[in-house]
């Protein structure tokens, strides 16, 4: 990993840091109930079989972090806002020197999506270690986050300037309001009569709606496309820089910056012992032992990787269908500065990080470019 040297005028001492909290299951199971008491909370996870100690340990750790940063900025004489609420932070990002993420993985790619430019520095601080999801992002650890502020100081640091993908949109539904994939709503339960009105209503609103839009979220991990229901197919038409359209049908298609080419996009490649030693046997009548499949794997995985300030993209079709008609030529996976997708999709879904998620049905197209003005200023320590 490339790292770019910094001297401590790059980054001026902070006078206002924004963080980004997590929030924790107990405080999502308060938001949702919040005419239940603190004991009837605990009550409702006994009943539903939960971890309760699990998730109270969980809740206190956030906390426990939330007050140690709070504490370290208030001595150091820095202002400072703490938000759990994104809605509230997108609000504070322009205000801030300095943005923190605390929380894992998760937090930080929604963290990121508020920074729209590539001057504000960002980095995290994870106060849940080893309960990451392979997301290879540095997190700092919540031990001591006065040296944190103290390596700062001193200029005891460096800069990464992660890639990101920006994502042109044409299509219908491009302004509606973008929500999680796990808010995912039908109409199971409402009335035939009440689906159609709702249908139509939006169906005109999108039409007095521009068709095209430069969404405002840049993509720090990657961009996936594929139909809501995980047992349906879409046929999509991709082309890769200049070179020629080709149409395949398959579960979806990914597209990966540097930094996503160690989380999904390199579990969508993985491989298994019992696949390489029987390709190895078919091809060369050997028998791997153990070691050497080890090693063949370890090179082949490590091959997937490319830097995360690398100013380029991969693609993976995922699960892509493949017949006697369908010509042998067609690239699953490929490295490229642009990438143009159209979708025939029924219920489709273009999702960025893993959550903020936009129609991407048929007739919608999406193009995706990086450039050095996209990236994110991420603050490494050593």
């Amino acid at each position: 990993m490339k790292l770019f040297s910094c001297l401590l005028i790059a980054l001026r001492w902070p006078r206002r840091v924004l963080g980004i909290s997590k929030l924790s299951a107990f405080e999502f199971l308060k938001a949702i109930h919040p005419d239940l008491s603190n004991n009837q909370l605990l009550d409702l996870l006994r009943e539903q079989n939960k971890d309760l100690d699990e998730i109270l340990a969980e809740h206190h750790r956030q906390l426990a972090c939330e007050r140690d940063l709070t504490r370290v900025l208030r001595n150091l004489d820095v202002g400072y806002r703490i938000i759990k609420r994104i809605g509230d932070a997108n609000r504070c990002v322009n205000w801030a020197d300095l943005v923190i993420a605390i929380g894992g993985d998760g937090t930080f790619l929604l963290a990121s999506k508020l920074i729209t430019n590539n001057e504000k520095p960002m980095f995290g601080i994870n106060p849940h270690p080893g309960t990451s999801n392979g997301f290879t992002m540095p997190m700092e650890s919540s031990a001591d986050i006065g040296r944190i502020f103290e390596k700062l100081r001193t200029g005891d640091y460096s800069l990464l300037m992660r890639s990101r993908i920006r994502t042109i949109m044409t299509g219908e539904g491009l302004y509606r309001q973008p929500f999680h994939v796990h808010e995912k709503s039908r109409t199971r339960g409402e009335r035939r009569i009440d689906a159609l009105m709702r249908s139509t209503q939006r169906k005109i609103a999108d039409a007095l709606q521009p068709r095209q839009r430069i969404l405002p979220w840049l993509a720090l991990n990657e961009v996936f496309m594929a139909e809501f229901f995980a047992s349906r197919p879409i046929t999509l038409t991709i082309q890769a820089d200049n070179e020629e359209t080709f149409t395949t049908k398959s579960s979806g298609i990914c597209v990966c910056t540097g930094s996503g080419s160690r989380s999904w996009f390199r579990t969508m490649n993985l491989q298994t012992v019992e696949t390489v030693q029987t390709l190895a046997a078919m091809a060369t009548g050997k028998q791997l032992d153990e070691k050497e499949t080890d090693e063949l794997l370890q090179k082949y995985h490590n091959n997937l990787l490319f830097p995360p300030e690398a100013l380029r993209m991969a693609y993976m079709i995922y699960e892509m269908y493949r017949s006697s008609r369908c010509p042998k030529s067609i690239p699953e996976r490929q490295m490229c500065h642009k990438v143009k997708i159209k979708s025939r999709g029924f219920d489709a879904g273009l999702v960025l990080d893993g959550c903020v998620s936009l129609p991407f049905n048929d007739g919608s197209t999406a193009t995706f470019d990086i450039r050095p003005e996209y990236s994110l200023k991420n603050i490494i320590l050593p």
